[in-house]
């Protein structure tokens, strides 16, 4: 017998619990996702991975296999979570003063710290397992490096020392030395290798030091030793020079048989955009905040722009692609022989 109730009642209808479940699962999740910092992860991957297809066929252990391929994509960006995983839970405190990070995890208590660190211990093993059993040792080390680079000696300097900017950048350059040794069964003695990491090495201070110095009141407030706002003419002027470093990198990986000749020339378009809107950042002094804040903006967004075209143009121009593609499609490019025959 039914029981009578002196309000209306809806009874529960079976759809709605999948999709309840569904729901609670997702914002279970979500905050883990966050804690990798999936942006920056998928740059770090992106990077070790345009390295890999740049390696030319002289430095190479073999063609490419995509296995390796997915191993090493799997494991950089595991360790990547890793790192970020570390970092968040030790800057709590210091995110919840800034705009840009108030929203994180740790800071809003959806993930403690204790959950941060075991998150990352997990990260860190199972991807450090991937890139030794997939690729090689070599990879994994460098995997190692990354993480004890960035959420330990960064992390610690970002409150002590504006040498935590230059810490960073290599930090941001070991990817590409990942893809290398991956594709190079850990053999980083070609000099190419070490061109590729100074590419990004030295982008990062042209992207970075635009983007610090918007925000650079919010790194102040969150007790963070920036240059942006310790010595902002020293900011401008190191992103200005580091992206006019990038014209003799794109040369050096020409001259070691990584890309054609062609890349330095086509590259420098690029290059020559990002070093102009690096020159407008610091021709602006402090005297006019409001016209350099913009400056400052527009050379980030440029920087954003340059990265994956220079690194197309890479892969583009690698040494040798133009005549293998041209082989199968049934062209064939006969080269001059300039060899001596004796007479």
């Amino acid at each position: 017998m039914a029981r009578a109730y002196p309000f209306p009642v809806k009874p529960i209808t079976a759809t709605k619990r999948p999709q309840t479940l569904k729901l609670s699962l997702k914002k279970r999740i979500s905050p883990y996702i966050t804690l990798a910092k999936p942006n920056l992860t998928l740059l770090v991957t992106i990077t070790a991975l345009g390295s890999y297809a740049i390696v030319p066929e002289s430095a190479s252990a073999g063609p490419t296999d995509p296995l390796t391929l997915m191993f090493l994509s799997l494991g950089t960006a595991l360790d990547s979570a890793c790192a970020n995983s570390i970092n968040m839970g030790r800057e709590p405190l210091f995110d919840a003063k800034m705009q840009r990070t108030c929203t994180r995890p740790v800071v809003k208590g959806t993930v403690s710290v204790r959950g941060s660190y075991i998150f990352a211990l997990g990260c860190g093993i199972l991807g450090t397992a991937i890139l030794a059993y997939g690729t090689n040792n070599t990879v994994a080390a460098l995997g190692i490096a990354n993480i004890v680079l960035y959420s330990g000696v960064y992390t610690s300097l970002k409150r002590i020392s504006i040498a935590n900017t230059w810490i960073g950048a290599i930090v941001g350059a070991i990817p590409p030395l990942m893809g290398w040794a991956a594709a190079s069964n850990g053999d980083l003695t070609h000099p190419g290798a070490w061109f590729l990491s100074g590419l990004l090495y030295f982008w990062q201070f042209p992207h970075f030091n635009s983007l610090s110095y918007t925000i650079r009141d919010e790194y102040k407030r969150a007790g963070y030793v920036m240059t942006a706002f310790t010595d902002p003419e020293l900011n401008a002027r190191v992103g200005l020079r580091s992206a006019i470093a990038l014209f003799p990198i794109c040369i050096g990986l020409a001259y070691t048989g990584v890309t054609d000749w062609v890349f330095p020339f086509d590259s420098g378009i690029a290059n020559l955009y990002l070093a102009y809107l690096s020159y407008i950042f610091w021709k602006i002094k402090e005297n006019k905040p409001k016209e350099r804040r913009l400056a400052a903006r527009r050379a980030f967004f440029g920087s954003i722009i340059h990265l994956p075209i220079v690194f197309g143009l890479a892969i583009l121009h690698k040494k040798g692609l133009i005549e293998r593609f041209c082989s199968f499609v049934g062209l064939n490019i006969k080269k001059k022989n300039t060899k001596l025959e004796p007479n």
